[in-house]
């Protein structure tokens, strides 16, 4: 037997164990088990393996067993739940029957909350995603709002409405809410943290109070030359700092606000597709003084949607706008131009489709005329293209002086001459890679970094009593659940419940929230880097309802609620709680999964 194969026996042999070992507990203890489930959870994460066993530790303390946890990789998972071949079953059944009961799943958002395709109706499986098998036609309806609402505040009332059905019906129990942790030096300012962990920085209101100039350290090289070929969050970065866009997300307040353009307006909705018009900043320019032109931006986009390029915004645009014709100028070509977006239908955030890069079309259409699209994959500075695919529009631009440096991935930017927006504050600005954690903490110490990024997994004790950094909570939009089958028949319909209602099923899922310890999660697995779950919006989009609060963790109600199910629960007052009463067999399995994890590597 080769070393992955013995592995993966050991891991099923322990998660075994570990299940074994919960039941037993339970009767040892005089629990008495109401009814038991199944749970499934992918073995990806060595935090998410640590809460899954928390929970199957916590569902006997209020009368749930736990008849087998099968912890495995998503391919193994699709089949369950998303991808279920509906043979057997026209519905995606329970986990005995082959389908799940319970999945311990994350969910990775935009800012702009959409979610579309989980939760309606319409996403049964196979259609979408909505392996939960929620139907709800109030939450249909309030959804079919949300997306079609062009007005902000309407929009909102509409994501409060879907978010309090949700917390409401549980088809979802939200665990936690990731943080990014950033490192800072003290001296710098004025950079918003939700906007550069999903980079939207607005690097025109940053500084440093010691030289003006801020050195941001990252774990990856770069690679991704122009903002067409980009898919990279470290490429992004300085991407975001030298392109242009009609919108950009505000600081602060997150919502889209002109930045090339002067203002856009959303038309009345008629025959269900609505319309954009635009007009340009007069003042907007290029890093050589050339005007931003109507044309620049209509073959921008043109260039977005040519299946050649290759660009990462292909589908989302393509989507939204039928043809090249749908974007058009309007008017003479000219500074504070006028332009007009056609859309295939009513979109909730159109203005987010006004947030695409904008090129100089007199630079790139020669080129792309005599060189093709492999200009495209051109180093900045070299090639064909030169400096033409990265002309900045934005508030920097890359030092034509050697800044963008391939081969030590580091990216020189200085202040656009011609930038028409607030002031910029820096007079340079350096994305530089730094290999590994130790080496990145080191450098923000001595000064040669003033930004140390996420990705490199520092911990709040890398900061903690060193003077002059600091770590930075940062929210995430993403979001760690428990997922409800809701044709489960006890937790789902309820049907076999001894009350027999769907009350009661809902009662059930209530129940399995108040046994989860948010606080123990967040304070004792993700070591602080994390808030308490509340729905399946991430608490760092501006959507988020936060009138909503975490189901407490309340085992006498979570029992009472079972018992309301027609159910009688025993549980004695000495049950141990929380993470110290997982047994040390379901350590011993997170030992060798994390072992199985490095071996992979």
């Amino acid at each position: 037997m080769n070393k992955k194969a013995l592995l993966g026996l050991t891991l099923v042999v322990l998660f075994s164990l570990s299940t074994v070992m919960t039941l037993t507990m339970a009767q040892d203890m005089d629990i008495q088990i109401a009814f038991s489930i199944n749970l499934l959870s992918p073995n990806t994460s060595a935090a998410r393996n640590q809460w899954s066993l928390l929970m199957e530790q916590q569902l006997p303390k209020i009368g749930i067993g736990v008849t087998f946890h099968e912890s495995t990789g998503w391919g193994n998972i699709g089949p369950r739940t998303w991808s279920y071949p509906l043979l057997d079953y026209d519905y995606v059944p329970t986990y005995a029957e082959g389908g799940y009961d319970i999945l311990f799943v994350g969910w990775s958002w935009g800012l702009d909350w959409d979610p579309t395709g989980l939760f309606d109706s319409a996403s049964l499986v196979p259609f979408g995603d909505n392996f939960y098998q929620y139907i709800n036609p109030l939450y249909d309806t309030a959804l079919d709002n949300y997306l079609t609402a062009l007005d902000p505040v309407a929009r909102d009332g509409f994501a409060a409405d879907i978010q309090q059905m949700l917390y409401e019906d549980l088809p979802a129990i939200v665990l936690i809410y990731p943080r990014s942790l950033f490192g800072f030096t003290e001296t710098v300012s004025g950079v918003d943290g939700l906007l550069i962990a999903s980079s939207n920085h607005r690097t025109e209101y940053w500084d440093d109070s010691d030289d003006g100039i801020i050195k941001y350290g990252i774990p990856a090289d770069l690679r991704e030359p122009n903002i067409y070929v980009a898919e990279s969050f470290y490429d992004m970065q300085w991407m975001q700092s030298v392109y242009g866009g009609l919108v950009k997300r505000g600081q602060d307040h997150h919502n889209w606000e002109p930045e090339i353009a002067l203002n856009a307006t959303i038309s009345p909705i008629i025959d269900d597709k609505i319309n954009m018009t635009v007009f340009l900043d007069p003042l907007a320019k290029f890093s050589d003084g050339d005007a931003v032109l109507p044309s620049d931006v209509v073959y921008s986009y043109e260039l977005t949607m040519t299946p050649s390029v290759g660009a990462g915004g292909y589908s989302y645009y393509t989507k939204w706008f039928e043809s090249n014709t749908s974007i058009s100028v309007v008017g003479p070509d000219v500074a504070g131009g006028e332009l007009l977006f056609e859309l295939t239908g009513v979109y909730n955030f159109a203005k987010s489709l006004l947030a695409g890069a904008i090129i100089d079309k007199s630079e790139i259409q020669p080129l792309i005329s005599s060189a093709g699209y492999s200009i495209f994959n051109d180093v900045p500075g070299t090639g064909d293209a030169m400096w033409s695919l990265v002309k900045s529009a934005g508030p920097f631009m890359i030092d034509p002086a050697g800044g963008y440096d391939q081969v030590n991935s580091i990216v020189h930017m200085i202040p656009n001459p011609y930038w028409h927006g607030s002031a910029v504050k820096l007079t340079d600005w350096y994305l530089t890679f730094i290999s590994g954690k130790d080496a990145a903490v080191a450098s923000l110490i001595d000064g040669s970094i003033d930004i140390m990024d996420a990705q490199y997994y520092p911990v709040l004790a890398d900061f903690e009593g060193v003077s002059g950094i600091e770590g930075v909570l940062i929210k995430d939009p993403a979001h760690q659940e428990m997922a409800m089958n809701m044709k489960h028949p006890v937790m789902g319909t309820g049907e076999l419940t001894p009350v027999g209602t769907s009350d009661a099923a809902k009662g059930i899922r209530k129940a399995i929230s108040h046994a989860v310890p948010r606080q123990t999660i967040v304070d004792e697995i993700i070591e602080g880097l994390g808030a308490l779950g509340v729905v399946p919006c991430p608490d760092a989009s501006p959507a988020f309802d936060d009138t909503l609060v975490a189901y407490a963790y309340d085992l006498d109600l979570a029992i009472d609620y079972v018992e309301a199910a027609g159910y009688t629960v025993e549980v004695p007052v000495t049950t141990p709680t929380g993470i110290a009463g997982l047994v040390f067999i379901s350590f011993l399995g997170l030992a060798s999964i994390l072992a199985f994890r490095r071996f992979r590597k």
